[in-house]
C-alpha cells in the first residue's frame, strides 16, 4: 500500500510539473514573418525578401532585401489594438502599419487591409 501511495504521489508531481504556460504568455504575433518572391526576366532572377521579427517585449526589426542586399532596415515597436497590431517604425520615412493575423491553408499569415503580407516561419 505504501508503494502504491508513493507511485501516485510521484505521478501527480510529474503531471503538475510538466505543465507549462510559456506558449500561453506569448502573443500570436511574436516570431518571424517572411515574404519571399522572385522574378525571372531573360534568364536573370531577382529575389526579394521582407522580414518582420516581433519580440515578446513589444519591439522588433524589419528588413527589406533584394538578392541578399539589404535595401531598408528599421527597428520598430508594436502594440495590440482593437484593430490588430500597430507597428511604429523608427525610420521616419516609413509609415506606421496595422497588421492582423490570418490563416491560409493551415499557415499563419500576417495581413494588412485583408491582404496577405507574410507567412510565419
Amino acid at each position: 500500500m505504501k508503494k502504491l501511495f508513493l507511485f501516485f504521489a510521484l505521478a501527480s508531481t510529474v503531471a503538475f510539473t510538466s505543465c507549462s504556460k510559456d506558449e500561453d504568455d506569448t502573443d500570436a504575433i511574436v516570431g518571424t514573418w517572411v515574404s519571399e518572391s522572385s522574378i525571372t526576366v531573360n534568364e536573370s532572377t531577382t529575389n526579394y525578401r521582407e522580414e518582420w521579427v516581433f519580440r515578446n517585449d513589444a519591439t522588433g526589426n524589419y528588413k527589406d532585401a533584394t538578392n541578399g542586399d539589404v535595401l531598408e532596415e528599421s527597428a520598430f515597436s508594436w502594440s495590440k489594438t482593437e484593430e490588430g497590431y500597430l507597428v511604429n517604425y523608427a525610420l521616419e520615412d516609413m509609415s506606421d502599419e496595422t497588421f492582423t493575423i490570418g490563416d491560409l491553408l493551415g499557415e499563419k499569415t500576417l495581413e494588412e487591409d485583408g491582404y496577405m503580407i507574410a507567412l510565419k516561419e
